[in-house]
């Protein structure tokens, strides 16, 4: 509150006394009838006062003048504007399959995958109101409050994803990297800025990545229980039918190993089966992998384990089947 400075009085002392009474505080200023109210149809009457004093008195008039013509205001803080509020806020696609997805011919769970989600989010505008949302954005995390993975701008510009220019949906793009092993659950916050620098509501959408593999399976297994060696080679015919429920492309090889009668492994293991229409196979692609093998004459005698296997394009491994194989002399 600005202080009262007191005027040396001239003559009449009835003036100076006035002064006292009436300016001695801004409040008592703003609240009396006398003609320096700051009134824009008023006008200001001239004092015959004397001497020097009369430029403190016409300062002190301008202050007390100036602060009482001040604007008032309610609140420290002018919150013109409101946050605008998103609506139909969602990601596409909502789950993503890895497992769909080569880098290779081989589905190593080191494999480093691009993804890519499309977001939308629509401006809620009631009638009689105006858009509100001055931009649009979106964060990717695996897990809410986890550390940032991707982010990005959501417009409403009509270039896809975007579907029509100027229609209050807002729509992105948004790419990042993890491998093949790196599945569950992502979140997606989206929230916009409106026009008065408003934050709207925070929307999270998880979205899943996942691994839909199933092992392949083998059955109906083909080769003889026994065979006499009779001092020359022998050939045999193995087969076996193998089936995989993500589709026969997924199977990657049908093996088998041989063990000897003593236990060892034979040296050449694994040995790879074909489905491709050679090595005794039939017919190619139909599911059935064959392989045509010679026991030398020399062959030792004894009971042969062999077992037989598939393996997928993600590695995962089938049932085994196993087959004793009794050579004779």
């Amino acid at each position: 509150m600005p202080a009262f400075i007191p005027i040396k009085p001239h003559s009449n002392s009835n003036d100076y006394n006035w002064f006292s009474r009436n300016f001695s505080t801004r409040s008592q200023l703003y609240n009396s009838h006398h003609p320096f109210l700051c009134k824009q149809d008023k006008t200001l009457k001239k004092l015959q006062l004397r001497g020097k004093p009369i430029i403190s008195f016409m300062l002190i008039s301008a202050l007390l003048i100036y602060a009482g013509c001040e604007k008032k205001s309610d609140s420290i803080v002018d919150s013109n504007g409101k946050a605008p509020l998103l609506t139909n806020v969602f990601v596409s696609p909502a789950a993503i399959n890895t497992d769909t997805m080569f880098v290779g011919s081989i589905k190593d769970p080191n494999d480093l995958l691009q993804i890519q989600v499309n977001c939308f989010a629509s401006e809620l505008i009631l009638p009689g109101e105006k858009k509100n949302v001055q931009s649009a954005h979106v964060r990717v995390s695996k897990n809410f409050g986890s550390a940032l993975i991707a982010g990005g701008d959501l417009v409403d510009d009509g270039i896809a994803p975007d579907q029509s220019k100027g229609d209050g949906t807002y729509s992105g793009k948004i790419s990042f990297q993890i491998t093949r092993a790196e599945f569950g659950t992502y979140h997606a916050e989206i929230f916009a800025e409106g026009i008065s620098g408003h934050q709207s509501n925070l929307v999270i959408v998880p979205f899943v990545i996942f691994r839909s593999n199933k092992p392949p399976v083998i059955s109906n297994l083909q080769a003889p229980d026994s065979v006499s060696l009779g001092n020359q080679d022998q050939t045999i015919l193995l087969q076996v039918k193998a089936t995989d429920p993500d589709g026969l492309s997924d199977i990657q090889k049908v093996i088998f190993n041989s063990f000897r009668p003593n236990g060892q492994p034979s040296s050449g293991n694994p040995f790879l089966m074909y489905d491709d229409g050679t090595n005794g196979d039939t017919a190619r692609g139909d599911g059935i992998y064959s392989l045509r093998i010679i026991l030398p004459a020399a062959t030792t005698t004894g009971v042969y384990r062999f077992e037989f296997q598939a393996l997928d394009k993600s590695n995962e491994t089938s049932n085994t089947l196993v087959r004793l194989l009794t050579v004779k002399p």
